[in-house]
């Protein structure tokens, strides 16, 4: 991806045309990447494949790299070993390589790294410690939505209990999926993550049976009902009696069993949903905690989408082979598919505008800070943004 060692910048002649001055200059502005942009549980892709892909420029041995990009994802998603097997993909889809030699294989790479951190024994943290006084949340339903729901809580340092009426947690992911597309030590151990964060887990315990509403209300600040595999609910937050504030829902009427063992036409829409419902559950997350620090819920425009005819295809070299199907990736195979990434719209230190800069405008920066552009010395001649590969330059 790039040079990523000193070099000696080379002398790049230019036309007596580029003595002009132009009135624009050039400034780094980011753009959110299509894999991200059209991923279903908001994962920064880009980041997490980059993490991989430029390993060595930061100093890092492959494993510190691979379990850098297992902590990104969880940012989004505590699922990756998991998604890797079952998401639809619709990052691949978007993806701007496919416009040179095809997409990477983002799917069989999220695999890759979320088994690595299963065999690693890797364990999430908190980004606030659990605090004595914090709010209790209840969470019915321990399916993709309830449990991402409840990640996200608990890493925010709020007391979590999830309550299932099956005596296993997983939800659809356990009870409508193949064993054959998602082993259940895979599955086991993904949610064993989730819990270690301190969240509470009460199984075989159905609400309005063997737990009322009442005393769910008495209990917890926060109720979230979880539907699990069913339309989408209208969810609003209401408050309550004693201080209680409940996300409530209506329940739509339950799906037909599939065979947990027997794949059928309806896994696909059941696959789709996983992704779907992990989102859904962190941007619920997102909501409770908003409304319990009084505060408005993050809505962030995100940059414009770049597509491939903003970038330099031309810069990337050709794959020598790229991966398709069969097995799982090998440590090897997964960093050089990740390194087919081209970070775009986000700088990857390639230093072409470094290079192609007579003007001397570009100073390096401490790796991971990019560069400084020293206006003073500019004259506008638009170089560093015609040969900027990732497009993240743009003349203004």
């Amino acid at each position: 991806m790039g040079l990523f060692k000193e070099v000696k910048k080379p002398v790049i002649k230019h036309s007596a045309a580029d003595a002009g001055v132009s009135t624009h200059r050039p400034a780094y502005i980011a753009k959110t990447a299509p894999c991200i942009h059209s991923c279903p549980s908001g994962t920064d892709v880009r980041g997490w494949l980059v993490a991989l892909a430029q390993h060595k420029a930061y100093g890092r041995t492959p494993e510190q790299a691979i379990e850098l990009a297992w902590r990104k994802i969880l940012e989004h998603n505590p699922f990756p070993a998991i998604c890797g097997r079952v998401c639809q993909h619709p990052c691949e889809l978007n993806c701007n390589r496919k416009a040179k030699d095809g997409p990477l294989a983002v799917n069989k790479l999220e695999q890759f790294v979320g088994d690595f951190a299963i065999a690693q024994g890797l364990r999430a943290e908190t980004i606030t410690p659990p605090r004595a006084d914090a709010p209790r949340i209840a969470v019915v339903g321990a399916g993709p939505a309830g449990l991402s729901a409840a990640w996200h809580l608990a890493r925010k340092g709020y007391t979590v209990t999830v309550i299932d009426a099956a005596p296993r947690p997983g939800g659809m992911m356990r009870s409508r999926i193949p064993r054959s597309l998602i082993p259940a030590d895979i599955l086991d151990a993904e949610i064993t993550n989730i819990l270690g964060l301190g969240i509470e887990l009460r199984t075989g315990c159905v609400v309005g049976q063997d737990l009322s509403l009442e005393e769910l209300q008495r209990n917890y600040q926060v109720v979230f009902f979880a539907m699990g595999l069913q339309k989408a609910a209208q969810l609003e937050l209401r408050a309550g009696s004693n201080g209680v504030a409940a996300l409530i829902g209506e329940l739509p009427a339950e799906p037909p069993d599939i065979p947990a063992e027997e794949a059928t036409e309806a896994v696909p829409r059941v696959l789709n949903t996983v992704s779907v419902a992990i989102a859904q559950g962190r941007a619920v997350a997102e909501a409770i905690s908003a409304h319990l620090e009084g505060r408005s819920a993050a809505q962030t425009a995100a940059p414009a989408v770049i597509r491939s005819e903003s970038l330099k295809l031309d810069w990337h070299p050709a794959a020598a082979q790229r991966v398709d199907g069969g097995a799982a990736m090998t440590e090897a195979e997964a960093l050089a598919e990740a390194a087919r990434c081209m970070s775009c719209g986000m700088c990857m230190d390639c230093e072409t505008c470094w290079m192609y800069c007579s003007k001397n405008c570009f100073v390096k920066l401490p790796k991971g800070e990019h560069y400084k552009i020293k206006l003073d010395l500019c004259n506008g001649c638009g170089k560093c943004a015609e040969s900027c590969p990732c497009g993240y330059i743009a003349m203004n």
